[in-house]
């Protein structure tokens, strides 16, 4: 079935009208990623850009002695996102931006952060090597997504309810993070995935 492909405009203003429910989904999801979501957050230091950061939902795992900058298209979730961080006590850059059009400098980051955020990206492979470009050469790329899982019976459910999905909140079902990945030319270090297989926990250098 032939999906009508949403404009940015069209997916901030989607997630602007998300965000004050956003956090209950994200209980959902740490049912099944939230320890390696932790782990994951815990690698990071020195100069960290997380894209997509929504509410916030990470800022509670980053060690104190990071620097970080968040970024994300809508304007709703930054608000929450600033509100937990002011609650937590933690300083952060928060920029209204987009993902495939960064406003940094070439290799100004240690760590480049993005957890389910490849799924609404119309451009999936013009955000990683957005993220690869700011990304310092010794840095490291860190991906929590979720995507098209490894069993055939979810596959197919996840098939049925693509469309669905994508018009309700701009978040497509059937992507591999992994393929796209190795598409965007990054040196994967190493690719997990959980919860038959939907989601892909990918370390990669640039």
């Amino acid at each position: 079935m032939r999906i009508s492909r949403l404009s940015k405009e069209e997916i901030r203003k989607k997630y602007d009208s998300f965000s004050k429910m956003y956090d209950y989904s994200e209980i959902f999801f740490n049912l099944f990623i939230g320890r390696a979501r932790r782990k994951m957050i815990s690698k990071a230091s020195g100069k960290v850009l997380e894209i997509g950061i929504g509410t916030g939902s990470n800022i509670k795992y980053y060690p104190y002695n990071c620097t970080l900058t968040g970024i994300d298209l809508s304007e709703g979730m930054l608000n929450i996102a600033r509100r937990k961080a002011e609650k937590l006590g933690k300083k952060l850059n928060l920029i209204k931006g987009d993902a495939e059009n960064l406003p940094f400098k070439n290799g100004e980051f240690d760590y480049v952060i993005d957890t389910l955020g490849l799924c609404t990206y119309p451009d999936p492979i013009k955000a990683l090597k957005e993220m690869k470009r700011v990304c310092r050469k010794s840095g490291r790329i860190l991906l929590l997504e979720h995507g098209a899982s490894n069993s055939k019976f979810v596959r197919r459910l996840q098939a049925r309810r693509e469309s669905k999905q994508y018009s309700l909140i701009g978040c497509h079902l059937m992507r591999n993070p992994e393929e796209l990945v190795g598409k965007a030319g990054f040196k994967i270090a190493s690719c997990e995935r959980k919860f038959s297989g939907i989601f892909y926990i990918i370390e990669a250098g640039v």
